[in-house]
């Protein structure tokens, strides 16, 4: 048995659509094909965010993706070679306001970014902060994600019901269903209110008033408290009524059916080119008697259907693959149907982003400071570049290091490390981490516990726990050379700690312990003693 510790108190404690698109003959530059396996999405929070998405997938260390949002707030993303489930993060900006804003996705398909997306990802992994899920993903954490965003969606579309209707959007899916940013049903519904979660709190106000409509805890999200105060809903959208529509088709006279011959389609409109990670989205309005489109490409402008590199049989939305970074790309896009092709669209254009150089590991954690307290010592540290959590390294001894310090992983800026000995020194290091590994530790610092508080007439015991002992007996004696045979025995102690009350001040007390079972008692541990205080 380990010795047991002579002081007063001492406690220890370790802590979309899928497209597929055929490269023919062509010229103007360098490219992959259309991608089959497209993930894409609207990200807006009423207005289109004028930034950008980034992906990670469920590999280890995760893989990165990023792509522009276009101006209509859509943004499509090729995941060939990506593993599922993944996370997005929106980041960008909208009427001024800066939003970073997160969705989750199992595989092609679509995966909004928007406010409700935020919260419906935090009460799925049941965390207060979306951010931290995106920061450090990991497969396990993913597949909760997945596993509870079927409740959470259904949660929180319950619960906003009464707003949801007045837009029409009752029973809409945040993530999965299409909606465009045209301010009409989700779309119109975020122009019309705040939704934030501050420590893991849902907030739901009106824009105009700041009236809270909607109030809950991400982790209890069926138990929040609606509002049930008609005023502090948004105005209801403005809807023609049945008196204002046009003539009823029984209004009008008969006419006979004139068969409509098949016509040439007209060039696609709105078309929508932006960049990403070796990829470039591309979006445009559908053609009504289209049957499908092509693509023509360059890397210099003046794309024409003659100079331009041909995509055919491709559909909106789609993702040309495999460009080379921080490059241009000029696009035109053709309708076709049977009787032809149509006249080119306008020219549109999107730059590749910069290659995202690999992962290193983080920063070394500066200005590390240790200060003690009651059985305590509060640590803090400046943010390392890279950093998303931290590694602490402590022992009684200096010269601590990552292979003989005792761990606390995962930690963040300030930290508190508890359960420690009254009137020692602490010598402590801090790393950081992220996906790429662990940095260099920080230099080494040392705090003090406070000293032990005076405790008159009393003496608290404690010693490391014995395996297979069901109760524990102590031997004591104002002399030294205490035994189990000359010392006053108290029995039957059941933890591995006693508060021995009743004592005499300023007087000195000497101690062993034994371990008991229903089959022996234990040698004596080594003596110690204590001193009660005058």
């Amino acid at each position: 048995m380990r010795r047991f510790v002579n002081s007063t108190f001492i406690t220890l404690t370790a802590v979309a659509l899928m497209v597929i698109g055929l490269m023919l003959a062509g010229c103007g530059g360098s490219g992959g094909g259309m991608s089959s396996q497209v993930l894409s999405g609207n990200a807006s929070v009423g207005s289109p965010l004028a930034g950008q998405v980034n992906l990670k997938d469920s590999s280890s260390p995760p893989q990165l993706k990023t792509t522009i949002i276009g101006s209509d707030g859509s943004f499509a993303f090729d995941i060939t070679g990506l593993k599922a489930p993944y996370i997005l993060q929106g980041t960008g900006s909208a009427a001024g306001t800066s939003y970073k804003l997160h969705s989750f996705a199992d595989g092609v398909g679509i995966a909004n970014v928007n406010p409700l997306s935020n919260v419906v990802v935090a009460g799925a992994a049941g965390v207060k902060d979306p951010e931290q899920l995106y920061a450090a993903p990991d497969p396990n954490t993913l597949q909760k994600i997945k596993s509870g965003l079927p409740v959470a969606t259904s949660d929180i579309l319950n619960q906003l019901q009464p707003l949801l209707k007045l837009y029409s959007a009752d029973g809409k899916d945040p993530i999965k269903d299409h909606y465009d940013s045209d301010h009409q049903g989700l779309d119109g519904m975020f122009d019309n209110v705040n939704i934030t979660i501050p420590n893991g709190i849902i907030t739901v106000t009106n824009a105009k008033t700041g009236a809270v409509i909607y109030t809950a805890s991400v982790i209890d999200i069926k138990n929040g408290q609606f509002s049930l105060d008609p005023g502090t809903l948004p105005q209801a959208p403005v809807v023609n009524s049945p008196g204002e529509s046009s003539t009823s088709p029984e209004a009008l006279p008969p006419t006979t059916a004139v068969p409509v011959l098949p016509a040439l389609p007209a060039a696609p409109t709105g078309v929508i080119a932006t960049g990403g990670t070796k990829q470039v989205a591309l979006s445009w309005s559908s053609v009504n008697n289209a049957t499908s489109y092509n693509v023509y490409y360059a890397t210099t402008p003046g794309v024409t259907t003659a100079n331009g590199t041909k995509i055919a049989n491709t559909a909106t939305p789609a993702v040309q693959t495999e460009l080379t970074a921080a490059t241009t790309y000029y696009y035109i896009v053709t309708a076709v149907n049977s009787i032809g092709e149509s006249a080119p669209s306008v020219q549109v254009a999107a730059t590749t982003l910069s290659a995202t150089p690999a992962p290193t590991t983080p920063a070394v954690p500066a200005s590390l400071t240790a200060v003690g307290g009651t059985n305590k010592v509060t640590l803090s540290w400046a943010a390392a570049g890279g950093a998303s959590s931290y590694n602490l390294y402590w022992s009684t001894t200096p010269g601590v290091t990552t292979a003989n310090g005792t761990k606390v992983a995962g930690i963040t800026t300030p930290y508190v490390k508890t359960g420690l000995a009254a009137g020692t020194a602490y010598y402590f290091i801090v790393t950081a981490t992220n996906s790429a590994g662990e940095s260099a530790p920080s230099p080494q610092v040392t705090a003090t516990t406070s000293a032990p508080v005076p405790v008159f007439k009393q003496l608290t015991l404690a010693w490391d726990p014995v395996a297979g002992a069901s109760s524990y007996n102590l031997y004591w004696s104002t002399v030294p050379g205490v035994t189990t045979a000359n010392g006053t025995k108290i029995s039957g102690i059941s933890s591995p700690s006693y508060v021995h009350t009743g004592l005499a001040a300023g007087t000195t007390y000497y101690y062993v312990v034994t371990a008991v079972n229903s089959a022996n008692e234990s040698a004596a541990s080594i003596p110690a003693s204590g001193t009660t205080a005058l």
